[in-house]
């Protein structure tokens, strides 16, 4: 027969992050500049090349908050690579959140003929 372990998980009821434990958005900005940096500092944009730039670069930038260790919060990641034209772009994003846990971090790239801004939103885990 077969070993088999039933694991019973109690509330912790940690309704907010310790001051030690926070989301800080000075670290997680940096997370995103080196990554953005390392991955696009040689690249010239292509349309095609973009579509997988933007899911290689999201995951890359998710493992290095993650790395950063910061507990109880989901990471979400959000990449938009363009062909820098001498236009204008904004990038903006809706979350309905907690203000006093939740918080969010981003960093744009820009080279001769691209730009990459890398967006971090860190949603606490009650």
């Amino acid at each position: 027969m077969g070993d088999h372990h039933v694991h019973v998980w109690e509330n912790t009821y940690i309704m907010e992050p310790k001051d030690d434990q926070k989301f800080l958005p000075s670290q997680v900005e940096g997370a995103i500049k080196r990554v953005l940096t390392d991955y696009f500092q040689d690249k010239v944009y292509g349309q095609e090349d973009a579509k997988m730039w933007t899911l290689d670069v999201s995951s890359e930038i998710k493992a290095a908050v993650k790395e950063l260790n910061i507990p109880r919060y989901k990471i979400i990641v959000q990449v938009v690579v363009g062909e820098s034209a001498a236009q204008g772009v904004r990038v903006g994003s809706k979350c309905l959140w907690d203000v006093t846990a939740d918080n969010w971090a981003s960093y744009t790239y820009t080279n001769t003929s691209l730009f990459a801004t890398g967006m971090v939103f860190g949603c606490y885990y009650e």
